[in-house]
């Protein structure tokens, strides 16, 4: 079975047993208060009853036990749980059998024949998660009780009507568990394919990096956090140089080959995993540097810069030789400034740096204050 299918079954198992657990500690005291058991055997109804509310009591422990238990002994959690659960189930046919045997208690065994159909059409639906555990715990209820009836003088009609519910919930059990586990790979479907198109949604379909939908969205982001952290948001701009002329002379194909190679290169070299780079459209890029000064940033533009200038792209026998002109922008977010100003700022830098010759590294903040460069 799929671990992500056993996991699945094992916590749908518990939370659908667990309601049987409130039914268990309370039913049989209830019916044998109601029915004068307790009256005609007071230790035996005692013993029964202690037997069903302390099961209940440890089932109700090992599940509040799950969250630290489980991740790390699953297959003794399982052992545990379906040990109780068979508990509670060969407490149940001992009572009926024993009731059936004593032939004593007629009205006891009429209600106590009413609860294991209640209990037995529960668990066929409820436990449906389990198929071989429910078709064994179903047995485990109706079999002996359906075996001392037929060998019994006077409970002997009950043993037909006992047989044909045991195979009708057998057969049962392995419908719900098919429409259970159609439920469960249907749903695991819509999660992948949910999973694509949110991939689709926030990723460039050529370069693999993240799209401009997804930059926005992550600029706003880490604006508002960098604002409460009053820490440095750094940005970069960056523009492939002349790159109309790389279509122009090698055409369109190589052109998204080098699109696809300078990304590369950005994601290389920007390799935090707070830093987001993404596609803004065309041959122009754009990176995210959060909690990022202002120096290290201008350092980590540098960097690409260089790395895009020595890595020509080669493609077979073509040779393409790329260099990229990036601007930057930093800042500690305040109520003085908006978002959409910070990214004016920057893609004024990148003016700068196409405007003075391409393939260098301009800084809004250098523009505005000439005399600290």
């Amino acid at each position: 079975m799929d671990s992500h299918l056993l996991k699945r079954t094992d916590m749908d198992f518990l939370s659908r047993s667990f309601p049987g657990l409130f039914v268990y500690a309370t039913v049989w005291p209830l019916l044998a208060f109601g029915g004068d058991f307790f009256s005609l055997d007071y230790n035996l109804a005692i013993t029964f009853t202690c037997l069903f509310i302390g099961i209940s009591i440890v089932r109700v422990i090992h599940a509040y036990s799950t969250p630290y238990f489980y991740p790390t002994s699953p297959n003794l959690w399982r052992f545990i749980l379906f040990g109780l659960a068979f508990s509670h189930a060969l407490t149940l046919s001992a009572i009926q059998v024993y009731l059936i045997v004593v032939d004593q208690h007629f009205n006891m065994v009429i209600l106590t024949a009413l609860v294991v159909v209640g209990l037995v059409s529960g668990a066929a639906s409820s436990l449906a998660p389990k198929l071989v555990f429910t078709q064994c715990y179903i047995a485990i209820i109706l079999a002996p009780t359906m075996l001392v009836c037929f060998f019994s003088q006077h409970y002997s009609f009950l043993a037909p009507l006992f047989l044909v519910m045991w195979i009708y919930y057998f057969l049962m059990c392995r419908r719900y568990y098919k429409e259970y586990s159609r439920a469960f790979h249907i749903e695991s479907k819509l999660k992948e394919n949910q999973i694509k198109l949110e991939a689709l949604n926030q990723t460039d379909t050529l370069t693999g990096i993240y799209n401009r939908q997804f930059f926005d969205n992550a600029l706003d982001l880490q604006w508002d956090l960098a604002s409460r952290s009053q820490s440095s948001l750094s940005i970069l701009f960056l523009d492939l140089d002349f790159f109309k002329k790389v279509n122009d002379e090698f055409g369109h194909i190589i052109g998204d080959k080098a699109l696809c190679h300078a990304a590369t290169i950005f994601q290389d070299t920007a390799k935090r995993k707070s830093d987001m780079v993404a596609r803004y459209g065309g041959e122009e890029f754009a990176i995210i540097l959060p909690s990022t000064q202002h120096d290290i940033a201008k350092e980590l533009a540098e960097s690409i810069r260089i790395q895009i200038e020595k890595t020509p792209l080669i493609y077979g026998e073509i040779t393409v030789n790329l260099t990229v002109s990036i601007g930057i922008n930093c800042i500690i977010p305040n109520n003085q400034i908006h978002c959409i100003q910070f990214l004016d700022q920057v893609d004024k830098a990148l003016y700068e740096a196409k405007r003075n010759g391409r393939n260098r590294v301009v800084s809004y903040l250098d523009i505005q204050h000439p005399e600290k460069t």
